[in-house]
């Protein structure tokens, strides 16, 4: 009996890790979230730093593959949507808030006119008006970003060397600049600190695509991780939390210091990234597996649009009279929905990727057969029809053998079909077939033929012991 065919499943693409991939969607979930309510308890979760480390680990796959060619795939990605983004912001800041050298913004109250080209190439913070800091505001990340794509083939190499070495380093140049024997100044000094905030993150992605984690025994991963930990809250105990408490900041916020917000990411993240996990489940949930794939094909996209549309949620809901988070976080959602479906197509085009309008659609594949199962039957291929007689010089009739090229029957396209013919071609004679006579049967007194049964014996009855009876 035929098993019947199985109905085709859905399996979600190879070659990808769900769990890092849930941790970038909770990295974004939580960046969106925090810009919206501001709730202190949030940067405890060290976001930026699990996204930093993320791309590490994907960094050092490219560099293995090609360093200059991973580089300049990271930045023809992400480029084109800067590009777009900042398309429409400037025109927008230059309509509310005139020419760029009245936006007063940076460190004497405007910006040279050529750090407008941070927004062609972001590797410094770009200039914007006051009112325009809900775009630019975001775009330190996207800096940082390409400032570690660009050092990490100088990076991995003393890294593979050295690990323990170079992932102290960023913390030794924090600890002279928080004491101020290493000065940050200008828009480099702004640069080059956030770079060494998040740079032991990222060195923690080259750790995790090394192994280096995942040979780490449990009880010195935890002794690792916690004592850099306790080291950070140890620094905003003391002298982190001086200056932002004089300024009328939080106290104890992690955002308070640069070292303490370096050390206290590296230390969760550290840990983070030792766990891994199949996420068969989420197989289950088509809904949540689609909506994490969505998140992470549309990473920049959401996080370049969120804070507008943040914006936009609440200020919409505040001319009705509503100023309720149930109302306008559920609208920022939607908002940041229709950003999606306008703008995310760019980093497929800069991806060079078919452009999706929702990402994630689930490839159908045929399961395979149970075992015992059976094939369907499939009929056979329908052989084509033989060609023509009268199609240019091709064989006649398919090169039908029936319709070989004889000479005693002239040009073969003019050729109909052979008939067979008894007399050129008259029936094979045998000779007649002699066979030998039946052998007698042994239970009438014969004997066994030899050319059957092997060896003629007597029978049993005339063996001496049957004789005897």
């Amino acid at each position: 009996m035929t098993a019947p065919a199985p109905a085709p499943k859905a399996t979600p693409a190879k070659g990808r890790d769900r769990y890092l991939d849930t941790l970038r969607a909770v990295a974004i979930i939580r960046v969106v979230t925090y810009h919206a309510f501001g709730f202190a308890i949030f940067p405890w979760f060290p976001a930026m730093g699990v996204m930093f480390a993320l791309a590490g680990t994907l960094m050092v796959r490219s560099i293995d593959k090609g360093a200059f060619a991973a580089v300049k795939s990271r930045f023809r990605r992400l480029l084109p949507v800067v590009w777009v983004f900042g398309a429409i912001w400037i025109p927008l800041m230059i309509w509310h808030d005139g020419a760029p050298r009245e936006w007063s913004y940076g460190a004497n109250g405007d910006s040279p006119i050529w750090q407008l080209g941070f927004w062609l190439l972001p590797v410094g913070d770009p200039p914007g008006s006051q009112w325009g800091e809900v775009a630019w505001g975001v775009l330190w990340y996207l800096k940082t970003y390409l400032w570690f794509v660009a050092l990490s083939p100088l990076l991995l190499k003393p890294f593979r060397k050295v690990p323990w070495l170079v992932l102290a380093l960023p913390f030794a140049l924090l600890g002279l600049a928080e004491v101020g024997l290493l000065p940050l100044e200008d828009w480099w000094g702004s640069t080059f600190n956030d770079v060494l905030v998040y740079l032991g993150c990222w060195l923690i992605g080259f750790a995790h695509a090394e192994g280096i984690i995942k040979r780490l025994p449990l009880p010195a991963l935890f002794a690792i991780g916690g004592a850099v930990i306790a080291a950070g809250i140890g620094w905003l105990a003391g002298p982190g939390n001086t200056e932002a408490l004089e300024e009328g900041g939080r106290a104890w916020s992690v955002e308070n210091s640069s070292l303490t917000l370096a050390l206290y990411s590296f230390g969760v993240v550290f840990i983070l990234m030792r766990y891994s996990s199949r996420m068969e489940w989420l197989q289950r949930h088509a809904v949540i597996d689609r909506i994490i794939t969505i998140f992470n094909s549309r990473a920049v996209t959401i996080y370049l649009w969120h804070n507008a549309a943040i914006l936009i949620a609440m200020t919409v809901l505040e001319n009705f009279g509503i100023d309720i988070w149930v109302a306008w976080f559920p609208l920022t959602w939607v908002l940041v929905g229709v950003f999606v479906l306008v703008f995310g197509w760019v980093e497929d085009v800069a991806a060079r990727r078919k452009p999706e309008l929702v990402p994630g659609k689930v490839k159908v594949v045929a399961a395979p057969l149970q075992p015992g199962a059976e094939a369907a039957p499939q009929s056979p291929p329908v052989p084509p029809a033989p060609a023509p007689a009268h199609y240019g010089n091709a064989q006649p009739y398919g090169g039908d053998p029936r319709y070989a090229n004889d000479p005693r029957y002239g040009d073969p396209r003019q050729q109909v079909p052979q008939q067979y013919d008894p007399r050129q071609y008259p029936p094979q004679q045998f000779p007649p077939q002699q066979y030998e006579p039946r052998s007698p049967d042994p239970r009438a007194g014969g004997r066994y033929p030899s050319a059957e049964y092997g060896t003629a014996r007597p029978r049993s009855d005339d063996r001496p012991d049957q004789a005897a009876r």
